[in-house]
């Protein structure tokens, strides 16, 4: 996190909603991916990015350490996919990507989402949150609430 992101933070903790609001730009493309890639449905991945972007301003006094505001705003917007999914049946068919995805590794968007496709919501959870939100396989267990448990071969 940069110094200008803890300040933003900092600010959204005390009240200011520009502060959120440029904390929000920044985040808006990756949250957005994330959900697309474990929704299916454009529509619906922005839906869940809006519930948990409102869920964290109404909640962001709660935030313990700034310097955990990416993980926290992931894992709440995960959190509203999960809630989304068990509402509702997705098709694939319906998911389209505003920007290309995975260009830069060889992969064109219909590779991608036929990928995506074959994993379960856990799965597409825990790759969306490496492929498109950059986190580690650590970063990644604390956010789905997950525990650190030993290498059994």
């Amino acid at each position: 996190m940069t110094n200008a992101e803890w300040v933003l933070v900092n600010q959204a903790k005390k009240g200011d909603a520009h502060g959120f609001a440029l904390l929000y730009q920044r985040y808006y493309k990756e949250l957005f991916y994330f959900a697309l890639s474990v929704m299916k449905n454009a529509s619906q991945a922005e839906d869940a990015v809006s519930a948990g972007v409102l869920k964290a301003y109404e909640q962001i006094g709660s935030l313990r350490k700034n310097s955990s505001f990416k993980s926290w705003l992931f894992q709440i917007t995960a959190n509203e996919c999960r809630k989304m999914l068990r509402k509702t049946v997705y098709s694939l068919e319906d998911a389209s990507l505003k920007e290309p995805v995975g260009e830069e590794a060889g992969f064109e968007e219909a590779e991608i989402r036929e990928y995506l496709k074959v994993l379960n919501g856990t799965e597409r959870m825990v790759l969306s949150l490496s492929v498109f939100g950059g986190y580690s396989s650590r970063e990644i267990g604390k956010i789905l609430g997950k525990k650190r448990e030993p290498f059994v071969p």
